[in-house]
């Protein structure tokens, strides 16, 4: 299986107008660091998660056809799909008809279930071309708490350097907090969207 971005997404879940407000910077001289910290911890976020948040467009490649002629679709939600393509042996390319498979973008992950018969005669290696879109949808979309998630690391991240945190606030554990992969309080943010591989 491979898995290529055809289409980033166009926002980010959290903007540089509310990370800056969050951190209470109202300067403009960290908007790209800000910008770019949001951006690497969303992309951590929905890595950890198994996750698409802003809508995004995906080509996800197979081998085969699975047992059961049942795709899962990595990445919820699944909103659609563009085209489900399969390649033969000499590499010709054909396009699967929309009405012969049924899409389930309810289940997560979501589904392709085939209502006739899968094509015969592929090639061995990706012999099936699935684009997909998923996401939450837009920045409005996306849940409260994978939002605050991002927040929170970024705060973590930007402490040392601008001091947000309050005199009554620990400092102490900065440190061992910016050593870990996610920090705790972020991860049991995330932990109810996270995605378990079956």
């Amino acid at each position: 299986m491979a898995l290529k971005i055809k289409n980033p997404p166009g926002s980010e879940p959290v903007s540089l107008v509310e990370a800056k407000n969050y951190l209470r910077i109202t300067d403009n001289d960290d908007d790209a660091l800000i910008s770019s910290l949001v951006t690497a911890i969303r992309q951590k976020a929905e890595t950890w998660t198994r996750r698409s948040f802003i809508t995004q467009t995906w080509t996800l490649w197979l081998d085969s056809i699975p047992e059961g002629a049942m795709f899962s679709i990595p990445l919820p939600l699944l909103q659609s799909v563009t085209h489900i393509k399969s390649y033969d042996s000499v590499n010709t390319v054909s396009t699967l008809d929309p009405d012969k498979y049924f899409v389930d973008g309810a289940s997560i992950p979501g589904r392709i279930a085939l209502n006739d018969a899968w094509p015969t005669g592929l090639r061995r290696i990706n012999s099936i071309e699935i684009e997909f879109v998923a996401g939450f949808g837009d920045a409005s979309s996306v849940p409260e708490t994978i939002k605050q998630g991002i927040l929170q690391w970024i705060k973590l991240l930007f402490a040392n350097k601008s001091k947000l945190y309050e005199s009554d606030e620990s400092t102490s554990g900065l440190l061992e907090l910016n050593r870990v992969p996610i920090p705790p309080t972020v991860m049991v943010l995330w932990e109810p969207y996270r995605v378990f591989k079956i």
